[in-house]
């Protein structure tokens, strides 16, 4: 795929890194997040970001994270999760309709229901953008400073709890897993398409619950499930106006089951069954 200079793509903003040059960024993820997330993207030199809107959900959770960006100086736009596959940064690319934004987008011009294409386009063009690109540019071999270290290991982070005895990792985000998650029982706020999928077999949990973020174009939320149990893991998803995306404390507190894997349906898991309730039938 050709694509003009100065954009990456990328399906998953795990995937994101310190060296990266390209200040435009369009992404499978969802537009969730917090403040450390934000800066993060700005750490990575990213000075505008198209994300999904995760079925909105909850609190509206799947757009939370305009605001941070906002505040990071960075133009952002959440797509329609009708239009492009959550998780596959490539449709949101060629297919993709921008459905909110923040104050930095609208100033370049960008309206609801401009495809990703054209909303790049007016952000390539805006005067603003080449301004903070360029001193972006200018900046770029500054050292990392302690502040950032600090909202790297915030942002990473993973709680643990227990259910009836049985120990339960907590994360915002499956991106943060690692190798010490190997046969783990996970939950997490992010969304089970295909790239979050991925996390979940790398690292070998033994289960994982994932936000459906509204399941949107081709069923692209809970993509990942059937692979998962085809690979012997246990996965569902919480209904998204049950649990805000991003927020693993929601969905293991208030997450509704929607959608169940072969493995889980075993175990005599179901659908509107809460979290911890299923958990316990692990």
């Amino acid at each position: 795929m050709e694509l003009p200079k100065g954009i990456v793509l990328l399906d998953s903003l795990g995937d994101l890194q310190s060296e990266n040059t390209c200040p435009i960024l369009v992404c499978g993820s969802h537009c969730g997040g917090n403040k450390e997330l934000a800066a993060h993207v700005k750490n990575c030199k990213v000075q505008a970001v198209f994300l999904n809107n995760a079925g909105i959900g909850k609190h509206q959770a799947g757009i939370k994270g305009l605001s941070y960006y906002q505040a990071e100086g960075i133009l952002a736009c959440a797509v329609d999760h009708n239009s492009a596959e959550i998780g596959i940064s490539s449709d949101t690319w060629e297919n993709g309709i921008i459905s909110h934004m923040n104050a930095l987008a609208e100033k370049a011009g960008i309206t609801k229901d401009d495809s990703v294409q054209d909303a790049v386009a007016k952000t390539m063009n805006d005067a603003e953008f080449l301004s903070r690109s360029q001193h972006n540019i200018q900046n770029e071999s500054s050292p990392i400073q302690d502040a950032e270290i600090q909202s790297k290991q915030e942002l990473k982070k993973q709680t643990q709890t227990h259910i009836e005895g049985v120990a339960i990792t907590v994360t915002d985000s499956i991106t943060f897993l690692h190798e010490h998650n190997l046969g783990d029982i996970v939950v997490c706020g992010s969304h089970g398409g295909l790239s979050a999928g991925e996390y979940a077999r790398k690292y070998k949990v033994k289960a994982v619950f994932f936000n459906d973020a509204g399941i949107g174009k081709n069923n692209a939320g809970v993509q990942s499930l059937e692979l998962l149990s085809s690979e012997g893991i246990l996965a569902c998803t919480v209904d998204c106006m049950t649990a805000e995306i991003f927020n693993g404390q929601d969905v293991l507190e208030h997450g509704v089951i929607s959608v169940c894997n072969e493995r889980a349906k075993a175990k005599n898991i179901q659908k509107n069954m809460r979290v911890a309730e299923a958990i316990r039938l692990i």
